[in-house]
């Protein structure tokens, strides 16, 4: 019991380290100040390219040929979620883009019980609309009242589905394929995903300054690698409907980020929002 125990706090402190590492991205995303799309594709190559050696070094055989199509459909599905809020961003705050892009854990628990078979308990729908609550604050219930959402908000929104998506289906591909794996595989179609995109938009890759390429890096190997090497870990042992909500924390790490590196200061009530999200995040977690 107590070896168990052990190491479920394993499995969540990954996921809290992976949290941490995704909350950068939106600050690397606008500090690079180059397009959204462009971005995108620079965070998934270079992430692909950081993690080939690891790939290599591991050389675990690929058995089950079923969990390498969830893995390329993983890809796609999360490119099409960083493209959408990646360009969010670009078009509204930081802290924001992120909280309505993390809208998820609704998907999430709406499909868990279509496509799963699991029924989340009571404890986790209160979380989840306690913390959708605080999302509610912190963009303002003015604007959602007088629908003046900007395309920002609209986007990030949508963002949020291809989360859902990508959260629900992680776990199937991560019983049989390992974490390395998995994910060298689902980023090298996400970049060629974005690659497509980026060219059919005609979004320029050249002609960066020396310090956006810098945060790309950072993006690439921070946000990308490190963090999502972590959380495709974790969803391999934690359910995606506590998953998601938990991954709502990168709004506020991201928040909290913004206001020294960004300038982006917010508001009394934003903040009280953020700790409504917090506290909805607790209820779902706190029996764990």
């Amino acid at each position: 019991m107590i070896r168990t125990i052990s190491k479920t706090w394993i499995y969540y402190l990954v996921m809290l380290f992976g949290i941490l590492c995704i909350s950068w991205s939106a600050v690397f995303v606008k500090l690079a100040n180059i397009s959204g799309l462009g971005s995108g594709f620079y965070r998934m190559f270079i992430g692909f390219v950081g993690i080939i050696p690891l790939w290599i070094f591991m050389r675990k055989p690929i058995n089950d040929w079923h969990s390498v199509k969830i893995a390329i459909a993983c890809g796609f599905i999360f490119a099409c979620d960083i493209a959408l809020w990646n360009v969010s961003i670009m078009l509204s705050k930081a802290a924001i883009s992120t909280l309505l892009a993390n809208l998820a854990p609704v998907w999430v628990g709406i499909g868990a019980i279509i496509f799963l078979k699991e029924k989340p308990k009571r404890v986790f729908w209160i979380g989840t609309f306690v913390a959708l609550a605080g999302v509610v604050i912190i963009v303002g219930i003015e604007k959602i009242y007088e629908s003046k959402l900007s395309l920002g908000h609209f986007l990030a929104i949508g963002a949020s589905g291809f989360y859902a998506v990508y959260l629900l289906i992680t776990r199937k591909g991560r019983t049989s394929l390992d974490t390395v794996s998995f994910t060298a595989i689902s980023m090298l179609v996400s970049s060629i995903v974005l690659l497509i995109i980026c060219v059919v938009a005609k979004t320029p890759l050249t002609g960066f300054s020396t310090q956006s390429w810098m945060y790309l890096i950072g993006l690439g190997l921070i946000s990308q690698l490190g963090g999502w090497l972590a959380i495709n870990y974790a969803l391999g042992y934690i359910k995606p409907t506590i998953a998601s909500v938990s991954l709502l924390s990168q709004s506020v790490f991201t928040a909290l980020l913004s206001i020294p590196i960004l300038g982006e200061y917010l508001s009394w009530i934003e903040v009280s929002g953020a700790f409504v999200v917090l506290f909805g995040i607790y209820l779902v977690n706190w029996k764990k």
